[in-house]
């Protein structure tokens, strides 16, 4: 594992953090890229951008905290400081649903508040999500974070006890769900880039979409991830359900929903 990669004088360069800007980085540039095409104004774009930035860090966050209370017992100020107890810079612990779930309501709100057209502005931006997801858990990959349980199956990796997936199960190969959800959210964009392409081309079609086949790929990838107790609700046959379980699951149904309002919609729409 690399949790850090390089050191240039007093600046650490971790790979949860770089990757995680890269992953910004390219989902914006992309959904900035995808919006003109559809003729979204650039600016109002840009606008977005950071938006979506500040509050899917700040809400993955809010959600990590909440359900890790009792890692921040007597120190909750310190749950959104960007500075460690080590001097270094940045934010660990950040949960995707709840970035999601803060941002992409946000973001239909100002798109409606500045006129724009919400369902266009969502269906580019969807494919961009999984595209700056994807990156992003490399990082968490050569953190060591975000990790599964043990495996027997040729694919197992041992994790350095350095890291948190070492340090859980040391010596023990487990599943690398890191790399299940980098390959989880590729397909997932390629997938929307088909229904864009051979589907009916009906605004908001892509962002329900999305939130459908998310769902499903999150909660096959974590029937194999490690979770600690704060986020386990309850165990069925042996298998842990979680407050993810739960998320993914309003998820999909939100996604049906407007799958099947959308369906009803019988002109097709110039991209």
């Amino acid at each position: 594992m690399y949790p850090v990669l390089f050191r240039i004088g007093p600046l650490t360069v971790h790979a949860y953090g770089l990757f995680m800007a890269l992953g910004f980085g390219a989902g914006a540039l992309w959904f900035i890229t995808r919006g003109r095409r559809r003729g979204l104004p650039a600016g109002r774009l840009i606008d977005l951008v950071i938006v979506a930035i500040v509050s899917g860090i700040g809400g993955g966050r809010l959600f990590y905290v909440l359900t890790h209370l009792g890692q921040f017992r007597g120190r909750l100020w310190q749950a959104f400081w960007p500075v460690g107890s080590d001097g270094s810079l940045g934010i660990q612990g950040l949960v995707f649903y709840g970035g999601l779930i803060v941002a992409v309501p946000l973001i239909a709100w100002l798109v409606h508040r500045w006129r724009l057209n919400p369902l266009r502005t969502l269906d580019a931006l969807a494919p961009a999500i999984a595209l700056g997801t994807a990156i992003g858990r490399l990082g968490c990959f050569l953190n060591g974070c975000c990790f599964g349980r043990p495996t027997t199956l040729p694919w197992g990796l041992v994790f350095p006890p350095s890291c948190s997936a070492g340090a859980t199960f040391p010596g023990t190969p487990i599943h690398p769900t890191q790399l299940y959800m980098v390959l989880d959210n590729l397909a997932v964009a390629g997938i929307l880039l088909l229904i864009e392409r051979f589907g009916r081309k009906i605004d908001g079609a892509l962002i329900a979409s999305y939130l459908v086949l998310i769902g499903v790929a999150r909660g096959i990838d974590d029937l194999f991830r490690y979770y600690e107790r704060e986020m386990r609700i309850v165990a069925l046959g042996g298998i842990d359900i979680t407050v993810n379980h739960l998320t993914g699951l309003f998820l999909i149904a939100f996604g049906i929903l407007m799958l099947r309002r959308l369906s009803r919609k019988t002109p097709e729409l110039d991209r």
